[in-house]
């Protein structure tokens, strides 16, 4: 199995199933973004930063963090207001 790489990322050859925002960097977010590679049934973490022009360095020059994730089922509770 080949690793994902951040050009696949730009290619659009991945599906996106999740993606976080995490506004802590002041020039824009940090991301973490989960896709799914259908070729082998992988899913793969992309950790880059998002600057506030809308540009993703980290992926374009391929220094992104990424790493092999797997998915898991988590149970929560949730509220609502009484009727």
């Amino acid at each position: 199995m080949e690793p994902m790489t951040c050009q696949q990322i730009c290619d659009g050859e991945l599906e996106p199933v999740s993606s976080h925002a995490d506004p802590s960097w002041r020039h824009g977010c940090r991301m973490t973004n989960v896709y799914h590679r259908e070729s082998d049934n992988t899913y793969w973490e992309a950790r880059f930063r998002l600057s506030t022009d809308g540009e993703c360095n980290e992926l374009r020059e391929g220094i992104a963090n990424i790493s092999q994730v797997e998915p898991f089922q988590e149970m929560a509770t949730k509220y609502r207001p009484k009727l």
